[in-house]
């Protein structure tokens, strides 16, 4: 569809362009001499004509006043700037285009005079749409290469399911931080290491509690829901996805920044702002060695040192953060919250394996190494 023309130097030049599509076409004597793709507002087209050396045209189009301006330019030199009309089909085809998000509102307000370079907000603008779209393709690149190395390991069927317990941790945190009034940037999916879901810092303590919590709750829920299932029908299938997905969100757990169990700790301890909470830490953690030990679960004993010590080697650090911290109650209520989740895990690996599930005793030996 046209968009404007002119004449120079007994030329007729002619613009075509296709909102929707971003396609741009400029001819001269019907002659196509340039061609590209722009969903900008600012277009530059390069190209020779024989007799004349290289030309170059800008333009600009200013939908508020229903024009575009254009500049000519002939072997570097100037030799043209005027303005033309738009036509009403080309305004609602702008139009439309706009609405379907091919031009940006802060696109329209634009100068009456064409500038002389094209680096512009818009372009930078537009740069940033690219990138935000790239970033949208390495997310599902991500995801593919995850269900990909998962496929390998074990089958297309339980690689899709493990994807979607990870993804649906992930939201659960992603849901506490638009809760928490934080702005999100979505999760991504790393193959070997699980998910991980992208937004502002927390403000608050109980804000990182929560937020770092609501992943394995989320987790819990889909854990559970996969061990009914198992119950019910009694599939293999079902159960060796709850007794995954009940390890998976456990090793969430484990009290090692940045992993969820190590934010809630440190949350816990640097809430209390003074060396009775550390002891208190010790304390706790001590008696959960204990059990853990009695039990046979010497991976969690493992991590249990490594999270004490992880804790008092950031010590100042944490205390020297300006975040509210949690207050008695709220302590309480996390540590209460934190201990009973990681038990329900537990117990649900401990259950499944008891069964004799082909498959689930993994998790257990998992937790005794």
């Amino acid at each position: 569809m046209q968009l404007f023309s002119f004449d120079y130097a007994n030329r007729q030049f002619r613009v075509d362009a296709t909102p929707a599509t971003g396609e741009e076409i400029i001819s001269v004597d019907g002659v196509v001499v340039s061609q590209q793709r722009n969903f900008g507002i600012t277009s530059e087209h390069t190209f020779v004509l024989e007799a004349v050396g290289e030309v170059k045209l800008i333009y600009v189009l200013n939908m508020r006043a229903a024009d575009v301006n254009y500049e000519l330019w002939v072997n570097t030199e100037r030799v043209l700037e005027a303005a033309a009309s738009v036509s009403v089909e080309q305004q609602e085809s702008f139009t439309a285009a706009e609405t379907a998000g091919a031009l940006q509102p802060d696109q329209l307000a634009v100068p009456a005079a064409a500038p002389a370079k094209t680096t512009s907000w818009l372009s930078i603008g537009l740069i940033a749409f690219k990138l935000l779209k790239a970033v949208q393709v390495f997310k599902v690149a991500l995801l593919a290469a995850s269900v990909a190395v998962y496929s390998v390991m074990f089958t297309l069927e339980f690689a899709l399911v493990l994807v979607g317990v990870l993804v649906f941790h992930e939201y659960g945190h992603l849901r506490a931080m638009k809760k928490c009034g934080l702005p999100t940037k979505g999760m991504y999916l790393i193959p070997f290491v699980g998910g991980l879901a992208v937004g502002d810092m927390p403000k608050s303590r109980w804000q990182d509690v929560y937020i770092s919590m609501m992943g394995p709750v989320y987790g819990l829920l889909m854990t559970v829901s996969f061990y009914i299932v198992y119950l019910i029908t009694e599939s293999h299938f079902a159960g060796l996805v709850a007794s995954t997905s009940a390890l998976l969100n456990l090793f969430n757990l484990i009290p090692v920044h940045p992993l969820d169990g190590g934010r809630v700790v440190k949350s816990l301890v640097f809430s209390g702002r003074n060396y009775l909470a550390l002891v208190a830490l010790l304390a706790i953690s001590a008696a959960c060695f204990v059990v853990a030990w009695k039990l046979g679960f010497y991976f969690i004993t493992f991590f249990i040192v490594l999270g004490v010590i992880d804790i008092v080697a950031g010590w100042r650090v944490g205390l020297a953060e300006d975040i509210p911290p949690l207050n008695a109650y709220g302590i309480w209520f996390s540590v209460l919250w934190y201990l009973v989740v990681v038990a329900m895990f537990l117990g649900m690996i401990v259950l499944i394996a008891q069964d004799g599930l082909p498959g689930s005793e993994i998790a257990l030996k998992v937790l005794a190494s």
